[in-house]
């Protein structure tokens, strides 16, 4: 994989279902506020971003988060945020398709019962597990041309749109609340969240060191123009925004007809298939990832003797969220895949301060990137970070310290199994 199909797999990850059926709800918990806390949001996830580039330009190997905060803190923190982390992909993953399914009713005008829903679930299972086992340029073309597929349209939308916006509609009647500026803020990180993906597969990149920092500056800067836009347009263009199903579709319909609508809607779609794609990639090589570095048993990074892809975690990570969706156990985990993100982020975010130190000291590989204004960026991500944790509801909080718990578990076991000592 080259700089482009990195930077595909966070665009893929950033223009999701959220991108497409989330409008309406920044709007209803925002009003007009709802693009600046976007942008807001923006600046906040770019430092974050700075601290991936930096602590990613020093390796080579799948892993990204999992791999940072291992090599900066040792495997047991390492550990718990992979275990955390590849929980909470998988979750996400499941969710996509309940995503998928709605669009799927909102454009056809039906019900899809269980047996539709499970053809459906199980057809795009089996073609995104199939380009993620073939890898190399195959699965890389997919998700190159997935980016470009849902992009394009939204560019040109937000183009044509401008000179109809109502003006007057983007600007905020009334002072934002703290408590709904929060909660925006929380969707809004949600959104952007997944960017940091693309540094998961940096194994099968050509140059990692070089393309991870920068894939991960391009994609995130994509998305936050794209994100801040659309929501933009969507606010300018759609009268009764709060109650739209599918914002972006009703925007396109303002400007273009009925044949906007339906471009927007199957553009949606395929937005979904191409997150799934680049999910699938990222859940199944950082489960390898926990294997190659002996977290997790051998077995779990068996690759594929014809592609050299890791089959049995691309077979396992499949099965797992075929299961969650199907069965729709995932709805209540998601607290859990919420929660994590934020500690994920500001692992990294000090496994970048703790890594410098390890430099002086010969024991981390050398770093490609560095960060400008190390300080400053550490200190907006943990107290951005910090603001969105203590909003955590006791649901959420619950649910992230029995995560944490169960692979602690699995941690002293699996290193008691190895005869070595937890």
């Amino acid at each position: 994989m080259g700089l482009a199909t990195l930077a595909a797999v966070g665009v893929n990850s950033i223009i999701g279902a959220g991108f497409y059926l989330l409008p309406a709800q920044y709007f209803a918990t925002a009003g007009a506020w709802a693009p600046i806390v976007l942008l807001a949001m923006g600046v906040l996830m770019f430092a974050i971003a700075l601290c991936f580039a930096e602590v990613g330009s020093r390796f080579r190997e799948n892993g990204g988060a999992y791999l940072y905060v291992r090599s900066a803190f040792g495997p047991l923190v390492g550990f718990e945020i992979g275990w955390v982390l590849y929980l909470s992909r998988v979750i996400s993953t499941a969710s996509m398709f309940a995503a998928l399914i709605l669009l799927l009713e909102v454009t056809t005008g039906r019900q899809f019962d269980l047996a539709a829903t499970t053809v459906v679930v199980i057809a795009l299972t089996i073609l995104v597990a199939a380009f993620s086992v073939m890898g190399g340029r195959t699965n890389a073309g997919l998700l190159t041309t997935l980016a470009v597929v849902k992009i394009t349209p939204v560019v040109i939308l937000i183009g044509l749109a401008i000179p109809h916006l109502d003006v007057a509609a983007l600007r905020p009647s009334a002072s934002l609340t703290w408590q709904a500026g929060v909660a925006a803020a929380a969707m809004g990180m949600f959104s952007y969240a997944g960017f940091e993906n693309l540094a998961i597969p940096a194994g099968e990149a050509r140059d990692p060191q070089r393309d991870v920092p920068r894939a991960l500056v391009t994609s995130l800067a994509a998305g936050v123009v794209l994100l801040v836009g659309a929501n933009a347009i969507a606010i300018g263009l759609v009268p009764d925004l709060a109650s739209s199903t599918l914002a972006l579709a009703d925007a396109a319909r303002a400007v273009l007809g009925p044949t906007g609508w339906w471009v927007m809607a199957a553009t949606a779609m395929l937005a979904v298939v191409g997150s799934n794609a680049g999910a699938l990639l990222a859940n199944s090589r950082l489960l390898q990832s926990l294997s190659d570095q002996g977290d997790i048993s051998a077995w779990f990074g068996r690759r594929s003797a014809r592609f050299g892809t890791p089959v049995v975690a691309i077979a396992l990570s499949s099965i797992l969220v075929l299961a969650l969706a199907l069965t729709g156990t995932f709805q209540s985990l998601v607290v859990l895949a919420v929660g994590t993100r934020v500690l994920v982020y500001m692992g990294v975010a000090l496994a970048a301060i703790r890594l410098r130190r390890a430099d002086r000291e010969g024991t981390a590989p050398p770093a490609g990137y560095r960060m400008p204004a190390a300080p400053l960026v550490l200190a907006i991500v943990m107290l951005g970070c910090g603001i969105i944790l203590l909003q955590m509801t006791t649901p959420q909080a619950v649910a992230i310290a029995l995560g944490l718990a169960a692979g602690l578990m699995l941690f002293v076991v699996r290193r008691a199994a190895s005869g070595r000592t937890p």
